[in-house]
């Protein structure tokens, strides 16, 4: 928030504003404008131009002794005259074509299917009695013609249309076209108008006749100003001429002018012959001359032209060069007479007088003079100055001086070297307090002169930073140490107390602090951050106002403020300008200044403002003036494609350039040509090598590429696709212009197309067709082999397997045959311990009954014989039991397959004992065990095998038991 003393001071601003002088803002030109020189051999053209003009994409053409020059910002390039004769006038059409006029020829340039623009004679056409014509002067349009103007006819073009040619009766000297209306002079006779293709001689003005007129342009109460070339400048009326009155200097100054143009400012700039570049106001008055002495290559200008961005371009007998006339910047330098880097300036009434490392120059402030001359004594380093009074003060490396009747005088050298700056006292202004090498003196400045004094005791440091507080307090600012608080006795005459300040009282740093008096507080822009001091706390704290505006780690060097309010500053990464809204709200201005930084002094930086419309600024080489005035000359500007080439290994080829990069559909290119260099330029002409550029290719750059120089961008082996060039410049004062755009298809390579495809399709079709075909051919093959070894295997299987049930089968019948067999065994052993127990026991019964017999014959038994009858007739029943027989058989027919039951079928004539004998005979019997068992003897036994024989019908050589165990 402001305090009320601020708010205050603020007032006090205000009020003053309306009592400021309007004279000052009539302080225009300061110093010389920027001049940008381009020598023949950097254009490649001829020494001579004559024409200039600018198309709406503001790319400049320029008819020079070689042919056409186009230039687009960045690059020259001429369009040579075809039959060789110098190129005198061009026009760009409202159809967008380059009408030229040259000796003996005229025509027009128009692109070609690439672009490239490429003349087309009219003058060809014309019948041959017209043909003899020297050079074409003029060219205008009105009304959808297009009229050339020589000294002898007039030959009007209508598109589509025969050439009309106009004949006049005199011969004529320049034409001129002013609004919708077409002047020339007619020699002889005086100045007229073209109407219906007729020329009407317009009243009054006979008094041209023998004056040749350089340029008619219109001017106030609708009179028209005409320029002639030594006969001087005259208004026309409509009925009378009277001369222009012009300011003596100017009048006086002998210009021959070769043209006038009128600029958008109102002032005049007159090309001529002998006096370089002039610019005159509407009064009459001269407000620049720019000749060879401020920079020009050649004081001859045969042509002036202004471009959108409000430069002039003028067309020398010698090079071209463009006059930065739309920038509020312009040099106070080496082109003004000064010498060395700029570390002071002061206006006083008339006179600027500025200081270097050399010395102290000084010049009139009026429109027209621009010469600063060095101010005898004062040869060496000037630091500061300063108006006490009516006096003016320097602070110089030998001490200070007084500026006085146009020169420097050395005070009392008691002071010691080197002074640095000066500071009235607040209540005594006739007192003067002096910072210098030693510490601080004091000197006395009445209107009769200044004297030092003394020096002050108690202060010994180097005091080139001086300020009182509103409180009357003295402040010191040492760079690399710190602040000093210094009090004075109250005669102001002797230091009382001096209090140091460092970091250890808030500031950040001891070092690069400094001191400025903005409004009527101080402020301490330190190493980093804006800083006041808190007198409550004794230390320094921040200012967050100041502070806010600028980055974390940006130091302010300089501040310096205007009668508005306004606070110009240099910090070490920028230039800029503070204002406050009607609020107090500060806003910081930097885009103007951008281009300022790197040309300021660099040791003590310096701002010095003069009035509200002018500030110096110490820059490397003298110093470097801002008209506040002209602060709102930025204006758009555009980026071009100006060429895109095609990148072989044998040449680039242009495939586009000029207008049809603008107006072209995408073109497609052939994969062949998948390597592309774009070439590119901005309509910006101030300092057009410092213009930077950034670029992207959509589709296959990630991103916007950094910032470069550079004007042209090349890409190598796209691969197919779409794709959007971008491109965007940004000019010396971080204005970015709108992209510029290109799109292109690059195709597939032949082998990837959409017929390539079909084809490949088609025989892809094809070979999957065959490749089916033969799958298919051989799957069929394979599944027959396959099947054909299946039944082969499965044959084998079948063997296999037939092989295995055999051995299976003949395994069953194995066991069953072994288990059989066993069975059978068993049974058979059954069978046979049957028998053998029936052996045993008929071999039993049989000796009981023979010893029973023998009891019974010898009668050795007391028993009675019916009883042992009875025993051996129990015997012989047990002997030949029928039921043992019938269990035997039944055993024997279930081991033996039936065997009984077979034999009884096959010989049925058998009798119970031979088929109990075959039974026995099967069994493999003895014969002995046979009679046991058949209760006969051995001899019978053998009667009976022989009877069964017979029964059998048995041979002799046939075994009995072999067959018996066969059957």
């Amino acid at each position: 928030m402001l305090s009320k003393r601020g708010l205050l001071w603020w007032v006090l601003v205000f009020l003053l504003l309306a009592v400021i002088p309007t004279a000052q803002a009539q302080h225009y030109f300061f110093g010389n404008p920027v001049i940008r020189n381009y020598k023949p051999e950097e254009f490649k053209g001829g020494i001579q131009s004559w024409g200039i003009v600018q198309d709406d994409r503001e790319l400049l053409y320029i008819a020079n002794n070689f042919g056409l020059l186009e230039f687009d910002g960045a690059t020259w390039h001429l369009y040579s005259s075809i039959s060789g004769s110098k190129m005198r006038s061009v026009y760009v059409g409202k159809d967008d074509r380059i009408y030229v006029g040259s000796q003996a020829n005229f025509g027009f340039y128009k692109p070609n299917k690439q672009g490239v623009l490429q003349y087309h004679s009219l003058a060809d056409s014309l019948p041959q009695k017209y043909r003899n014509f020297d050079e074409v002067w003029r060219i205008y349009e009105q009304d959808g013609r297009i009229y050339f103007f020589t000294f002898k006819n007039i030959y009007v073009y209508t598109p589509g249309k025969k050439l009309q040619v106009i004949a006049p009766g005199n011969p004529l000297s320049f034409s001129y076209q002013v609004n919708k209306e077409i002047y020339s002079l007619e020699l002889g006779k005086g100045l007229s108008v073209l109407e219906n293709n007729r020329l009407r001689l317009l009243p009054g003005t006979g008094f041209f006749a023998d004056k040749p007129v350089a340029s008619i342009l219109p001017f106030a109460k609708n009179q028209l100003i005409i320029f002639t070339i030594r006969d001087g400048v005259f208004l026309y009326d409509g009925r009378s001429v009277t001369p222009f009155q012009m300011a003596p200097d100017l009048a006086q100054a002998g210009l021959i002018i070769n043209q006038a143009l009128l600029l958008k400012d109102g002032n005049f700039a007159l090309a001529t012959q002998n006096k370089g570049l002039v610019l005159m106001n509407n009064q009459g008055q001269m407000l620049l001359n720019t000749t060879m002495q401020e920079g020009l290559l050649d004081n001859t200008i045969h042509t002036v032209y202004q471009d959108t961005q409000e430069n002039l371009w003028l067309g020398m007998n010698n090079g071209i060069a463009m006059v930065e006339l739309s920038s509020p910047f312009s040099r106070l330098d080496g082109t003004t007479g000064l010498s060395g880097t700029g570390y002071a300036a002061l206006q006083k009434g008339n006179a600027l007088y500025v200081g270097t490392n050399s010395g102290l120059y000084v010049s009139e402030v009026l429109p027209n003079k621009r010469r600063f001359s060095l101010v005898p004594n004062s040869t060496g380093q000037v630091y500061h100055l300063d108006q006490v009074g009516s006096q003016v003060l320097m602070g110089h490396h030998n001490g200070p001086y007084l500026i006085k009747e146009g020169q420097a005088t050395l005070l009392n050298s008691g002071a010691g070297t080197g002074a640095w700056e000066f500071l009235p006292m607040p209540n005594e202004p006739d007192k003067v307090v002096m910072g210098g090498y030693n510490g601080i003196g004091l000197l006395s400045a009445t209107e009769q002169g200044v004297s030092f004094l003394k020096n002050l005791p108690g202060l010994d440091e180097s005091s080139r930073v001086l300020a009182f507080d509103k409180d009357g307090e003295l402040w010191m600012a040492h760079g690399y140490k710190g602040i000093f608080r210094i009090r004075l006795d109250q005669k102001q005459e002797r230091i009382t107390s001096v209090r140091f300040y460092n970091s250890r009282n808030g500031l950040p740093s001891d070092q690069l602090v400094n001191m400025e008096k903005i409004g009527n507080e101080l402020i301490f822009p330190a190493l980093y951050g804006v800083y006041r001091f808190d007198k409550a706390k004794d230390r320094f704290v921040i200012d967050k106002q100041y502070s806010s505006l600028f980055a974390p780690n940006e130091h302010v060097i300089e501040m310096e403020q205007d009668v508005q309010g306004n606070i110009y500053f240099i910090s070490n990464q920028r230039v800029g300008k503070i204002t406050f809204d009607k609020f107090g709200k500060p806003t910081l201005q930097d885009q103007l200044f951008k281009n300022l930084r790197e040309q300021l002094n660099d040791d003590l930086s310096s701002i010095q403002v003069l009035d509200i419309n002018n500030v110096l600024f110490g820059a490397k080489e003298g110093f470097i003036h801002y008209n506040a005035a002209k602060s709102k000359h930025l204006v758009p500007f555009h980026t071009r494609l100006a060429r895109v080439y095609t990148i072989s290994n044998e040449a680039d080829s242009l495939l586009l350039s000029g207008r049809l990069l603008d107006n072209a559909a995408d073109p497609e290119l052939p994969y062949a040509l998948n390597s592309l260099r774009f070439v590119y330029a901005a309509s910006f002409y101030e300092k057009p090598q410092q213009t930077q550029f950034q670029y992207f290719l959509q589709n296959f750059d990630t991103g916007w590429s950094e910032w470069t120089t550079k004007t042209e961008k090349e890409y190598t082996n796209l691969p197919e696709g779409t794709y959007v060039f971008q491109v965007r410049a940004r000019n010396i004062y971080g204005t970015v212009s709108q992209a510029k755009s290109f799109t292109f298809v690059v195709n597939p390579p032949f082998y990837r197309t959409t017929w390539a495809y079909l084809v490949y399709t088609i025989v892809g079709l094809l070979l999957l067709g065959a490749a089916f075909y033969q799958l298919d051919k051989r799957f069929k093959n394979e599944k027959r082999r396959i099947l054909l070894d299946k039944e082969r295997k499965l044959g084998q299987k079948e063997i296999e397997i037939r092989h295995i049930t055999n051995q299976s089968e003949q395994e069953i019948d194995r066991l069953r045959n072994e288990k059989f067999q066993a069975e059978l065994d068993h049974k058979n052993r059954e069978l046979t311990y049957s028998t053998i127990h029936l052996i045993n026991k008929n071999e039993l019964l049989s000796n009981v009954k023979l010893e029973l017999q023998e009891i019974l014959t010898n009668g050795g038994s007391t028993a009675p014989q019916e009883e042992l009858k009875k025993i051996i007739r129990s015997i012989d029943q047990n002997i030949t039991s029928e039921v043992d027989w019938k269990q035997f058989e039944l055993h024997f027919n279930h081991v033996h397959g039936d065997f009984i039951h077979r034999l009884q079928d096959q010989f049925p004539s058998l009798t119970p004992m031979e088929i109990k004998l075959s039974t026995y005979l099967r069994l493999n019997l003895t014969t002995k065990d046979i009679a046991q068992l058949l209760n006969i003897s051995v001899r019978g036994v053998e009667i009976s095998r022989y009877r069964l024989r017979k029964r059998l019908c048995l041979d002799r050589s046939e075994n009995l038991t072999d067959f018996m165990l066969k059957f």
